[in-house]
């Protein structure tokens, strides 16, 4: 029930009034924002790479970028939508990076060094662009661990640091947010498998652990859930 923690998590960083912005291959994010709107009733316009806003449902395909998963929407071009962002009127983007450190900075590039690294990535897309643009920006990791969480990554793909925005991060183990004040990620809600001590023991970074709440999924959450994702993809990715 990793996935369908991560997106309830994802469900319930949204807000009334918000645009959000969903990238590639990005599971977790379509499915937390469908039930932030459709089951949290979340005021909330819905925009992709798929090109479409604000859909009326989707149907979960290996790419988030597939323009045949989605359902009844107009198109809303890439362009257009990065142009929201300059703006300043797209809210909310989500990123997956494979590496996060203790200042906001993501690394989706490399791991090791740029010249020789030990794994090349898929590279960053609009992630230096977007992330001091959005006025929250939603990282998610489904890989809770010391090589993830670091204190500084290998390299520096994209960052918030400079900027002023909100930013989270939601993993397997559960979420955090950034304080900006105190330079601190901050643990905000745990799973029923979780705790404070066991986000302490697979970070390589100081946190905070401060009126820490706990995310369940109830079976609203997950017939919905379901009838998005009818085949389960989402389970292919609790195995990367």
């Amino acid at each position: 029930m990793i996935i369908e923690h991560v997106s309830k998590a994802i469900s319930l960083l949204l807000e009334d009034g918000e645009k959000a912005y969903i990238g590639l291959n990005s599971i977790p994010a379509i499915l937390g924002a469908f039930l932030a709107r459709d089951v949290y009733n979340r005021k909330i316009r819905i925009l992709g790479v798929a090109e479409a806003d604000n859909p009326k449902s989707v149907s979960i395909s290996p790419s988030t970028g597939n323009p045949f998963y989605s359902e009844e929407a107009p198109v809303m071009i890439t362009a257009d939508s990065f142009d929201l962002f300059q703006k300043g009127l797209l809210d909310v983007m989500f990123l997956g990076p494979v590496q996060i450190d203790e200042e906001t900075n993501v690394n989706l590039s490399v791991i090791g060094s740029y010249e020789k690294p030990k794994v090349r990535l898929t590279g960053g897309a609009a992630t230096a662009y977007l992330m001091p643009l959005a006025k929250k920006v939603i990282l998610w990791n489904l890989k809770h661990s010391k090589r993830s969480l670091v204190k500084k990554v290998d390299f520096v793909t994209g960052t918030a640091k400079y900027s002023n925005n909100n930013v989270f991060l939601v993993t397997n183990l559960g979420v955090m947010r950034y304080e900006r004040e105190w330079k601190k990620w901050i643990v905000t809600h745990v799973y029923p498998w979780s705790n404070c001590n066991v986000i302490r023991e697979n970070t390589d970074f100081d946190t905070i652990c401060e009126n820490v709440g706990k995310i369940e999924v109830t079976q609203e959450d997950l017939n919905f859930i379901n009838k998005l994702d009818p085949y389960n993809l989402r389970s292919a990715l609790e195995g990367f």
